[in-house]
């Protein structure tokens, strides 16, 4: 069983000093929140992807709502293909060479398995996948998770965690699939905080491979990803980019693994998740 206490801890004391000494029970300063961690191992069983592909995440009004931070998500039009954000045990699958044709059929496969045999950070079973970008074109977006309350509610972000998936990560290392090895270039994920008329507020970017002067990074396990500094906001976009592009936007598959993300919440307020105001 999992100790949730603990697991909290490691969950909000990486995303900075005021998480830090708010966890401090020593501490005499008072602070105007306390924090919530979305963990996605006690949502709904129909909030759930029905396997590594997805099968119910189109045209099926597949969605996700949080109960501890209120953050929803649901796919760009109902079609998980033009943008969306599903939560599952993507547990890892091998990836071979020779079925290449058939990688996408594990697109939310997660290129890591803790302790327990699953995915999910600190040995959780589930977490999110994010699939999509803002492709100039039209044909993809950049999918988002929205604080669900009303439709102006806003809140900080403190920090997540981030993983690569099976099918970036055998993309971007072999010659086989859809496009070529990154070899001298890079894949990353940018956070973008909107507030609730849309507008941004700030990003955060982050490198999921970086093969540039040298380096051959390409990330492997869970990484935590601050996020403060994109101050109170409504939605969270997560657009991807990535230098092996071509006529159609990006080859690399634009799949990042999400989970453990810290919300601000304040006091005096509750959470009230409404399915109505995903966005």
């Amino acid at each position: 069983m999992i100790d949730m206490k603990k697991l909290f801890f490691f969950a909000t004391v990486l995303f900075g000093a005021a998480l830090a000494v708010s966890c401090n029970k020593s501490s005499n300063h008072e602070y105007p929140f306390y924090q919530a961690v979305a963990m996605f191992d006690d949502l709904s069983p129909e909030m759930y992807a029905s396997d590594v592909y997805g099968e119910n995440l189109y045209g099926k009004g597949y969605y996700w709502l949080d109960m501890n931070t209120g953050l929803g998500s649901k796919p760009v039009d109902d079609q998980f293909y033009s943008g969306g954000i599903a939560a599952g045990d993507f547990a890892a699958e091998e990836l071979r060479p020779d079925d290449a044709a058939n990688w996408y059929k594990k697109q939310l496969a997660v290129n890591f398995k803790n302790l327990r045999g699953f995915p999910g950070y600190n040995n959780t079973e589930h977490c999110l996948v994010s699939f999509g970008w803002a492709d100039p074109n039209g044909w993809n977006h950049a999918p988002q998770m929205t604080f669900t309350d009303t439709d102006t509610t806003t809140r900080i972000i403190d920090g997540l965690y981030i993983t690569n998936t099976c099918y970036a990560v055998a993309q971007m290392t072999t010659d086989l699939g859809s496009g070529v090895p990154i070899k001298d270039g890079w894949f990353k994920v940018k956070f973008i905080g909107l507030d609730a008329a849309g507008n941004e507020k700030g990003r955060v970017e982050v490198y999921l491979a970086n093969y540039q002067d040298g380096s051959k990074f390409v990330l492997d396990k869970w990484q935590p990803v601050a996020l403060s500094s994109l101050g109170r906001i409504h939605s969270l976009k997560i657009d991807m980019d990535g230098t092996d592009k071509g006529a159609y936007g990006l080859n690399t598959p634009a799949y990042v693994a999400i989970d453990c993300i810290v919300v601000r919440i304040d006091k005096g307020t509750e959470v009230k998740p409404n399915k109505a105001n995903i966005k």
